[in-house]
């Protein structure tokens, strides 16, 4: 048996063992050109490979009758559909409703009539239901990708997942259930392919695919290792080949030797007792060694995301992301669309205190019914075209305050560049409240553009709250593209950046208004410290991040780390900030 290693990009950290197995379906030829038309572009439900399968009924057999494509086509969608459903259902049944959310969503997109009606349409115009189905969701989910926005392209993916397990269904291939535990492989891996074999799944490997798909959300949710854009070559190894994935390393390694398998186990078991210790302290406070409390919240957008935030004992939720389930929108969302989302997450959080964000949409994420606002690609802030059009700000303050009324809830503006803007969506804020005969609930600004720091002062005191989004802040202080792979949290630490925080603490306190701090900088080891020596009163970051976060917080002391954050405003490179902290505030941790 040979030895080789495939190299990908980390999704879902983690170490495991397994056998081999292939999820997506035998390759189907792309389909060609019909009389008169060009050639049809490829399709990523059309690659695949697996090797358990039957083959389908030969159609030119004397006994089969000639199928209908039409029909061939809607009993698929249905068959789906209905799979998609029982899982759905399964899942729930069983207490996994956040999971079960999830593959319900693709559940509907098998009965969207749009889908169906292309695929049905090609059909008409004489393609085979195979190539019907590949075009129609070629051209559904390419309508999303195409707009250069890394979010909506994950949305295609849930498309391709479906049109895969459509053609499944065309081509009569069935999937054999798989012997544990097992690394599932496939050209493209859906959030349904990671539960439909619960617990034998170990770890999986995707040859494309992006970090913030329902796949990875689901996999950083259960613990699953998941590489991403793995070399397509390693699915030519077959069902059943022993794999090893080293995640940090990105790596799957096929036919490990066996100091690898040892060395393998040793980390998995290390891992495990790691989190054990990590966890074992959810239970105990968030303050540092001297005493000051550090409220820890959680960044969720998604019911699965709440969940873990529940378990890992959060002190609530600091930032509710709210634009990603309408980023492939064709107009504003509906007060009734806005709760439908709302409704399952802010349900398991009655009680809590929850900020919830207002529509963030910006140049790397915005909807089609943007598009023609944007400039060379770029939107500019969202903000602005959320102004010029008040009822649906309006619409979205009904529904949350409709499905928050169990929680203690706060409202966020993103992207404030004005008092004046400030002040107009507090003025919605309070129509719709007194609408619906309720007290308005705390208002605040996100703080993320260098000329919202600037006037810190005049927002703090026409706010309640202020919540700072270091990436950005960072971004655009450093004159950084955030989509850049060189931007790092820890970048946060920089002292033009640091300046930047600091002022704007010193504001909201001065109003006495706290400040919380809810970018990936919050759960920066190196950026921790400085943050808390500043005065930020909250740090909010992803759940897989709050129970390391809590514990280091119970390792420092708050008068030595704001003693190293003053030392850091005056030094003039990011790397002498970093030296400093290793040097001061550096705890020994699990």
């Amino acid at each position: 048996m040979t030895r080789s290693t495939y190299v990908g990009h980390l999704a879902s950290a983690g170490t495991a063992l397994g056998l081999l197995h292939h999820t997506d379906l035998p390759p189907v030829a792309p389909p060609g050109p019909g009389p008169g038309e060009p050639p049809a572009p490829d399709s990523a439900v059309a690659a695949g490979a697996g090797a358990a399968s039957d083959p389908a009924p030969d159609p030119a057999s004397p006994s089969a009758p000639a199928p209908d494509p039409v029909a061939e086509v809607t009993e698929a969608f249905d068959a789906v559909a209905e799979q998609l459903a029982g899982l759905s259902q399964t899942l729930r049944a069983s207490g996994q409703t956040d999971m079960a959310d999830i593959v319900e969503v693709d559940g509907y997109i098998a009965l969207d009539g749009e889908l169906r009606g292309a695929a049905v349409q090609q059909v008409r115009a004489g393609r085979s239901a195979p190539d019907a189905v590949v075009l129609a969701v070629h051209e559904y989910a390419a309508l999303l990708a195409n707009l250069d926005d890394p979010t909506l392209a994950e949305r295609a993916a849930d498309v391709r997942q479906v049109g895969r397990r459509v053609l499944a269904h065309v081509a009569g291939a069935k999937s054999a259930v798989p012997e544990g535990p097992v690394v599932l492989a496939a050209q493209e891996i859906g959030a349904a392919d990671l539960l439909e074999y619960g617990d034998l799944v170990v770890a999986a490997v995707s040859a494309i695919g992006g970090p913030n798909s329902h796949a990875s959300i689901i996999a950083r949710s259960l613990g699953i290792p998941l590489i991403l854009g793995i070399d397509a070559e390693v699915l030519n190894h077959p069902d059943g080949t022993e794999v090893l994935i080293d995640a940090e390393r990105s790596t799957l390694t096929v036919n490990p030797e066996p100091g690898e398998r040892t060395a393998a186990v040793a980390a998995m078991d290390a891992a495990r007792r790691r989190r054990e210790v990590l966890a074992a302290e959810r239970d105990l406070p968030s303050q540092t060694l001297d005493g000051q409390a550090v409220a820890l919240c959680a960044n969720v957008a998604t019911s699965v995301e709440t969940k873990a935030a529940n378990t890992a004992k959060a002190d609530g939720v600091g930032l509710l992301r709210t634009e990603l389930p309408f980023l492939d929108a064709r107009s504003w969302p509906t007060a009734e669309q806005h709760a439908a989302v709302l409704r399952p997450i802010l349900g398991k959080l009655a009680g809590q205190p929850v900020t919830v964000r207002m529509l963030d949409f910006a140049d790397d994420k915005f909807p089609p019914f943007l598009a023609d606002q944007a400039v060379d690609g770029h939107l500019g802030r969202g903000l602005p075209h959320m102004l010029a059009e008040p009822h649906a700000f309006a619409d979205q303050f009904r529904a949350i305050l409709a499905a928050g009324e169990a929680c203690d809830l706060r409202v966020m503006i993103p992207m404030v560049a004005t008092v004046e803007e400030l002040a107009a969506c507090a003025r919605i804020l309070a129509d719709v409240a007194a609408e619906l005969d309720v007290a308005p609930p705390p208002i605040g600004a996100m703080i993320e553009l260098p000329e919202a720091v600037e006037i810190a002062d005049e927002l703090a005191a026409a706010g309640a709250f202020f919540s700072i989004g270091s990436n950005d802040l960072t971004s655009q202080i450093l004159g950084l593209d955030r989509r850049d792979p060189a931007v790092s949290p820890a970048l946060a630490a920089h002292p033009r950046v640091l300046d930047a925080i600091a002022r704007t603490v010193q504001a909201a306190h001065r109003r006495d208004i706290r400040v919380s701090v809810c970018g990936d900088a919050a759960a920066h080891p190196l950026v921790i410290p400085l943050l808390l020596g500043l005065g930020c009163d909250v740090l909010s970051v992803a759940p897989a991040a709050l129970d390391e976060t809590r514990v280091r917080v119970r390792r420092l002391d708050a008068q030595i780390c704001a003693d190293v954050a003053a030392e850091a405003l005056a030094c003039e490179t990011l790397e002498g900030v970093q030296r400093l902290v290793r040097r001061r505030c550096w705890p020994a941790m699990p």
